[in-house]
C-alpha cells in the first residue's frame, strides 16, 4: 500500500455560507480517526523515516481561521501533526482575493442576481458546456456564475462585479480579514505546537507560465512575510489552484527556483497515491474523495 496525502481547506459548519463546501469539524474528527487505522499521521520531516505501516500527511490550503478555530484544536487534542499554508495577501495589503469573493457573495446574494449582473456586461457564449467542470454544483446558475468569475472573466471584471456586492455585505474589509483568515498570532502559535507552516501565495493567482516572475510575485513575498512572523524561512510550498491550467509546465519550469531557494517539495492537486520513493512534487487526494479513492479508507 502507497502513502497519501489528503487536502483540506474549510473546517467548519456552512451556518448560511452556501458559496462554499465545508468539513463538519465531526466528520474531520471521525475522518482522521479512520485514516490513523490504517495510516501513520506524520509531518512533513517524518515522510522518509522507514516504517511499517503507509504515511499519511494531512495538508491545508489558504490559511482560514476555521483552520486554526476548528481543525488544528483537534488535531491538538489528537495529538496529530499537519501542514497548513498561509496566503499573505489579504494579511499584507488588505485585498481579499477573487477566490473568496466568489465564496462569500455566492453565500449571500442569489445566484439570479449574480448572474444578471455577469451577462449583462460579458459574452456568456457555450456557458453551458464550459461550466460542466464545476458539475458538483447542482444549480445551473451556480455553475454558470463560478465559471465566469472564477475563470473566463479577468480579475479586474470579476473584481467590478463583486466588488461592490461585496463591501455592502461587509463594509469593514479589516475586520473581515482578521476574522476571515489566521492571524499572526494564531499562524506562531500553531508552528508552536509543532504544525509545520507553508507558502500558499500572496494574492492566489494561478501559474502565469513565467516560472521566475511567479516566484517574485506570489511565492517570494508569501515567504518573506512568513520568515518575518516565524524567524525562519519555510520549507514547504502549495500553489493555488494547484497550478491551474498550466499546472504540468509548473512542475517542470518552477521546480529549479523552488529547489535553489531551500524548498524542500511542494504539494499538488493531482488526485494520485504517493509512492514510497516520493518525487520533489508531491500529489494530494481531497478530503471529499477519500471514500471513493482507491484507498484503504
Amino acid at each position: 500500500m502507497n502513502n497519501v496525502a489528503v487536502m483540506y481547506h474549510y473546517i467548519r459548519e456552512r451556518d448560511g455560507w452556501r458559496g462554499i463546501f465545508p468539513l463538519s469539524p465531526q466528520d474531520f474528527s471521525h475522518q482522521i480517526d479512520t485514516l490513523s487505522k490504517t495510516y501513520d499521521i506524520i509531518s512533513l520531516d517524518q515522510m522518509d523515516i522507514p516504517r511499517s505501516r503507509p504515511w499519511c500527511i494531512l495538508t491545508f490550503d489558504d490559511g482560514t481561521k476555521d483552520q486554526y478555530i476548528n481543525a488544528f484544536e483537534i488535531l491538538k487534542c489528537k495529538g496529530i501533526p499537519a501542514y497548513f499554508t498561509v496566503m499573505s495577501g489579504p494579511l499584507v495589503s488588505g485585498v481579499v482575493p477573487m477566490m473568496h469573493l466568489v465564496h462569500t457573495v455566492l453565500s449571500f446574494v442569489s445566484d439570479e442576481e449574480i448572474w444578471e449582473l455577469i451577462r449583462l456586461k460579458h459574452d456568456t457564449t457555450g456557458i453551458e458546456e464550459a461550466s460542466t467542470i464545476y458539475s458538483y454544483e447542482l444549480d445551473r446558475l451556480r455553475r454558470y456564475n463560478k465559471y465566469m468569475l472564477n475563470v473566463k472573466l479577468t480579475t479586474e471584471e470579476a473584481t467590478e462585479i463583486l466588488g461592490s456586492v461585496f463591501d455592502t455585505l461587509f463594509p469593514d474589509r479589516a475586520k473581515f480579514i482578521d476574522d476571515f483568515y489566521l492571524t499572526e498570532q494564531e499562524i506562531k502559535h500553531m508552528h508552536r505546537e509543532g504544525m509545520t507552516i507553508g507558502v500558499h501565495c500572496h494574492k492566489h493567482q494561478p501559474y502565469c507560465g513565467n516560472p521566475q516572475q511567479f516566484y517574485d510575485r506570489e511565492i517570494k513575498p508569501c515567504r518573506d512575510y512568513l520568515k518575518n512572523v516565524l524567524e525562519s524561512s519555510p520549507e514547504w510550498y502549495t500553489p493555488a489552484f494547484g497550478g491551474g491550467v498550466h499546472h504540468k509546465a509548473m512542475r517542470e519550469q518552477l521546480t529549479p527556483i523552488l529547489v535553489a531557494n531551500g524548498f524542500k517539495g511542494a504539494f499538488s492537486t493531482v488526485s494520485k497515491e504517493v509512492p514510497q520513493e516520493r518525487e520533489f512534487w508531491i500529489d494530494r487526494i481531497d478530503c471529499s474523495k477519500l471514500v471513493h479513492a482507491k484507498i484503504n479508507y
